[in-house]
């Protein structure tokens, strides 16, 4: 009995051993068959990851044949453009950005010196630098209020600190130019072009125009020399001292001290009935006339003046007080004086009366009128859209010397006759400059 009870105990472990054995088995089976369908998945995949980066790969070739393609044209109107075809150029150069639309900076980029490109790459360079900040700095006053802010203070500020009154935009450092920039032009020379855009006619409202490009040419308008020739100009010796005047500065005196404009004319339009006689048919009829005419007034900054009383209209007078000496008898011309806010303006006027005594000869002797001297004293008024756009009448009279004897007449001023002159505009009167101011 102990026999068979020890075989049969050995038998039973037998069992055990056995079955443990199948279930390891069985577990690394199942593994190897999880990762037998992992791999063929992966296998599954890898074709079309090819193809993928292949088509990847083909796409950027022909985006890079493209970008030479469009390399060569633009460098070949850069060419044409040096050489002088320019038809030629635009033509490449179109061609050129409908290929790639940024092809200027891409050239640019490729063209910068190996020195920039040895440097620091994370060290911004001095251009940008300034760039960014005064990027910042107009993105700043979007949101601030700068209706009482000193701008020449502030913007000489900001441009001491790149020590440049002005330089090229950042979107015009990519391109490629045959000319040089406004900035590369000495200090002396581009305040000498602003004497010539003021010119000796004193059309400060061109050099306002220029002020509003940039900070640069913002400072360089308001130049305190232009500003007091100006002033010595237009006042001569009774410009006065700056020292002891209520103005801050020459810009402000030119401003805002009485003056005259002197590009366009002061006009005034004068109407009035005028009855004629009874007629012999019918003594009940009586003809009325009604008479209208226009006096301008033309200054320029020599204290010159022209004159004109005329019935045409405007618009065919004042192109002939465009020159300074009209050849037309019909338009007097005097001198002025500006004091305080007055204008004294003398006009003289000689007429002659000829006489044929033969025929084919004549004779000039003095004129019935004599010669004739006008003085007026007209007010300067601004309004509050204009400053200085009108002249009220004062005082008006009249010398007249004929054989030696000399007699003044003075006319009643009244708002019928003498109507108030009002400023009026003529793009064409400063459309050229005979001289830089002095």
């Amino acid at each position: 009995m102990d026999a068979s009870a020890g075989g049969d105990s050995t038998g039973k472990g037998e069992d055990d051993d056995e079955s443990s054995s199948s279930s390891v088995d069985g577990v690394v089976q199942t593994t190897l068959d999880e990762f037998r369908e992992r791999w063929q998945q992966e296998l599954k995949k890898e074709p079309g990851t090819a193809q993928n980066v292949a088509v990847a790969e083909q796409d950027q070739n022909q985006n890079l044949s493209v970008e030479q393609r469009a390399r060569a044209l633009f460098l070949e109107g850069s060419e044409m453009e040096r050489i002088g075809k320019v038809f030629e150029a635009m033509r490449l150069y179109r061609r050129a950005v409908q290929l790639v639309p940024d092809i200027e900076f891409r050239v640019y980029e490729k063209r910068t010196p190996a020195k920039q490109a040895s440097g620091d790459v994370n060290a911004p360079s001095e251009i940008d630098a300034l760039s960014n900040e005064l990027l910042e700095v107009t993105l700043d006053e979007d949101d601030e209020n700068l209706e009482n802010v000193d701008l020449v203070l502030r913007f000489q500020n900001l441009l001491a600190k790149s020590r440049k009154l002005f330089e090229r935009a950042s979107g015009d450092r990519g391109l490629i130019v045959t000319s040089a920039h406004f900035s590369d032009l000495p200090m002396e020379v581009i305040l000498y072009i602003l004497r010539w855009v003021v010119s000796s006619d004193l059309d400060l409202r061109s050099m306002e125009r220029f002020g509003r490009v940039c900070r640069g040419f913002y400072l360089l308008a308001r130049d305190p020399e232009i500003w007091r020739r100006a002033c010595v100009r237009l006042w001569g010796v009774n410009v006065g001292n700056l020292k002891g005047s209520p103005f801050a500065g020459w810009r402000e005196m030119y401003i805002n001290r009485p003056r005259v404009h002197f590009h366009g004319c002061y006009i005034s339009r004068t109407s009035y009935l005028r009855y004629g006689e009874n007629s012999f048919q019918d003594q009940f009829y009586r003809p009325v006339q009604l008479v209208e005419y226009y006096r301008y007034f033309r200054f320029f900054a020599d204290g010159s003046v022209l004159m004109l009383t005329s019935a045409e209209e405007p618009q065919s007078c004042v192109g002939k007080l465009k020159p300074r000496s009209p050849v037309q008898n019909e338009i007097l011309k005097g001198h002025y004086r500006l004091r305080n806010d007055e204008l004294i303006i003398a006009v003289q006027r000689k007429r002659s009366n000829v006489q044929s005594q033969r025929p084919g000869r004549k004779k000039e002797i003095e004129a019935e009128f004599g010669q004739q001297t006008l003085y007026l004293e007209l007010g300067i008024v601004s309004t509050a859209k204009r400053a200085f756009s009108q002249l009220h009448w004062r005082q008006y009279s009249m010398v007249q010397l004929r054989n030696s004897q000399e007699t003044t007449t003075t006319f009643e001023l009244n708002s019928s006759k003498y109507p108030t002159l009002f400023f009026s505009r003529v793009k064409s009167y400063h459309q050229e400059s005979e001289g830089p101011l002095k």
